[in-house]
């Protein structure tokens, strides 16, 4: 074990190629740091390591075990970052770091790695204006606080991810950009029609995400009102992206324009949400699907409350089973929830209510005018049921509680309070 103490101590360790390496005490004034393969770095108690104005902080290799650090640079900065030299990452793990800057691994070059990451909190980052968004649906995706992206166009490149206890932000300073992002490298076919808002469907870089839990997650996107091809996820699964379990134990919280709650654009085999899930900006979805998910539960409310700001949207993908507690949206133009892709069945247990009137929100890259419906079911819809056990209810005069684009026969039992909905205009 190489002890270290100050800057110069630091920079003689790597040096030497030494490895295990602890860090004692604060360390400031640091340029970038870029660990040789292997290298095991841990801090005792309290270690800090501080890196000048505009300098990236701890740049990893391939084989790291990193843990017991606050790591701490400009928040537009990495804090943590990945070097992207190596075709292999091998085993990468990370554990109870704490940083001020991203938390970014982001890579074109590996074929394989396994990402092992556990008890990582960004108190302050700013990814908003980071390169390298992907796109799809007519839209960009915003970077995160934290990120784990294989962005390789190589389809043969595939990482493993296991992320456990991710929390990043608060009510006061939230994440700016995206929260939690986990990303592959697929992307829009050359010779898709821009113009319909195509899908990745191009294979790229993929990760297996093995699991994904989530502490208390707040961002805020700085996306400009009126933009309508940026968007954010507080946590987001992205294309290319195969997750076994994500779990959000703590509460996620978005606040910007276009800023989504939780949104999947991968195949998730089962999403849990523990705690409350709030959105308090304009075109802020709850939740938001355009890939495949097996089993989606919410087990908290999902609240809404900016204008054209959804609960609940299947917009593409499919969707075998969920079950929501509530869902409430509060602004003009925020439907409760609405539907346009196959399912098998919804449940909530308690009410789908909506307070406002007709307003203005994002449909798929697009600034769309809608009514505040509670349940709009579109062309493209069916399923096997849909069971509310309290109220479907749009509060505002103005507004009908149902909208039936495609009529209520295309869901096999569609029932409300117990008492069967029929769609009136085929009896």
């Amino acid at each position: 074990m190489t002890v270290v103490t100050d800057a110069k101590s630091l920079e003689q360790a790597i040096k030497d190629g030494a490895s295990p390496i602890e860090i004692q005490g604060r360390i400031t004034g640091l340029s970038s740091v870029k660990l040789p393969k292997g290298t095991t770095l841990t801090g005792a108690e309290g270690a800090e390591l501080h890196f000048k104005e505009g300098q990236p902080g701890l740049m990893l290799n391939a084989n790291h075990r990193v843990s017991n650090l606050r790591i701490v640079a400009d928040e537009t900065q990495v804090a943590l970052g990945l070097l992207d030299e190596e075709k292999a990452l091998g085993t990468i793990e990370i554990s109870d770091v704490r940083t001020v800057g991203r938390f970014h691994l982001e890579g074109t070059q590996a074929i394989s790695g396994d990402l092992k990451l556990k008890n990582i909190h960004v108190e302050k980052a700013d990814a908003h204006m980071a390169a390298h968004r992907p796109a799809g649906f007519g839209v960009e995706v915003l970077l995160g606080g934290f990120s784990v992206y294989n962005s390789s166009k190589n389809k043969d490149s595939k990482w493993t991810l296991s992320a456990e206890n991710i929390s990043g932000g608060s009510k006061d300073s939230p994440l700016k950009g995206s929260g939690v992002f986990v990303f592959g490298g697929w992307y829009i076919p050359t010779d898709a029609n821009p113009a319909e808002a195509p899908a990745p469907t191009a294979e790229g870089g993929s990760i297996e995400l093995v699991r994904l839990t989530t502490g208390e997650i707040h961002s805020q996107g700085q996306i400009p009102q009126g933009i309508s091809n940026l968007i954010t996820g507080g946590v987001f699964v992205g294309s290319g992206v195969h997750a076994q379990e994500v779990v959000n134990e703590g509460a996620v919280s978005t606040y910007g324009p276009n800023d989504m709650v939780l949104d999947n654009w991968g195949q998730v085999e089962s999403w849990v949400a523990q705690a409350a899930i709030t959105s308090r900006g304009p075109s802020g979805i709850g939740f938001v699907n355009f890939g495949d998910i097996g089993t989606l539960q919410v087990q908290a409310p999902i609240e809404t409350h900016g204008l054209g700001a959804r609960g609940f949207n299947l917009y593409d993908g499919s969707l075998k089973r969920a079950e929501f507690e509530s869902i409430t949206t509060y602004g003009d133009g925020a439907i409760g929830v609405q539907l346009s892709k196959p399912f098998g069945s919804i449940r909530v247990s308690g009410d789908i209510r909506t307070k406002g009137g007709e307003g203005e929100s994002l449909v798929r890259g697009k600034v769309t005018k809608l009514k505040a419906n509670a349940l709009s079911l579109k062309e493209g819809t069916r399923g096997e049921a849909f069971i509310v056990g309290g109220e479907v209810q749009a509060e505002s005069p103005e507004v009908e509680s149902y909208e039936f684009q495609a009529p209520a026969s295309v869901i096999g039992r569609l029932e409300v309070g117990g008492k069967v909905v029929r769609d009136t205009a085929t009896g």
